[in-house]
């Protein structure tokens, strides 16, 4: 069986919700073909395992677009703490500079980490300010309104790999999330991802200082 083939098994058991089979998926990240992991993330993230959001996260950052992209959104499904500190991680280190597949992931996880991503769109890094913006105009969360608007008449920093703050600030005018419109989270409230993002965000600023 190729690596087609291998994808169209796991998933075929995935929906048909062989959970009994989410340990092999897991193993399956590590499978030599990249369409076989891509789909072992896709169903991974429709279990919503969270025991396999470890093996999710380290092959966040060294795999090719398509896979990481699948892997981020499995995260955003799996949902939970440590799905998003993984994913905010990933935000704040950059290692991969466009990190776009980190977008829809992230918005999947308001509306309460809106605060802390309006909070990020005044970091000094624009590539960071640009991030957020197209974040949060992937949310249709009302609050992001006033800042994504004044970024949009007023960032003209330029991101790393071309294009102005204000560029990314414009985009993503209203489309919901690709897990809905803003849903609610009840493992994600004021004590859960607030202080996830808060001490990560406290640490990436310690840091900054220190350069």
């Amino acid at each position: 069986m190729g690596h087609r083939g291998v994808r169209r098994s796991v998933l075929a058991c995935a929906g048909l919700g062989f959970r009994r089979a989410v340990p092999l998926f897991s193993d399956l990240l590590e499978y030599p073909g990249p369409m076989v992991r891509e789909g072992a993330c896709e169903a991974l993230g429709l279990f919503e395992e969270p025991a396999a959001v470890p093996a999710l996260t380290a092959r966040l950052n060294g795999e090719t677009d398509w896979v990481r992209s699948r892997d981020a959104l499995a995260l955003g499904q799996i949902g939970g703490d440590r799905a998003l500190a993984a994913l905010w991680q990933a935000m704040m280190e950059r290692r991969n500079p466009k990190a776009s597949h980190l977008v829809p992931a992230i918005a999947g996880f308001c509306p309460p980490v809106v605060d802390d991503l309006i909070a990020l769109t005044t970091d000094p890094d624009p590539d960071l300010r640009a991030l957020a913006c197209r974040v949060l105009g992937s949310t249709a969360d009302d609050r992001a309104l006033p800042v994504r608007e004044r970024l949009a008449a007023h960032g003209f920093a330029r991101a790393t790999l071309g294009g102005l703050v204000a560029t990314a600030a414009k985009q993503g005018c209203g489309p919901r999330t690709a897990f809905g419109c803003a849903p609610h989270r009840p493992e994600l409230d004021a004590s859960g991802s607030s202080r996830v993002v808060a001490n990560m965000y406290a640490a990436h600023c310690h840091s900054s200082e220190l350069v």
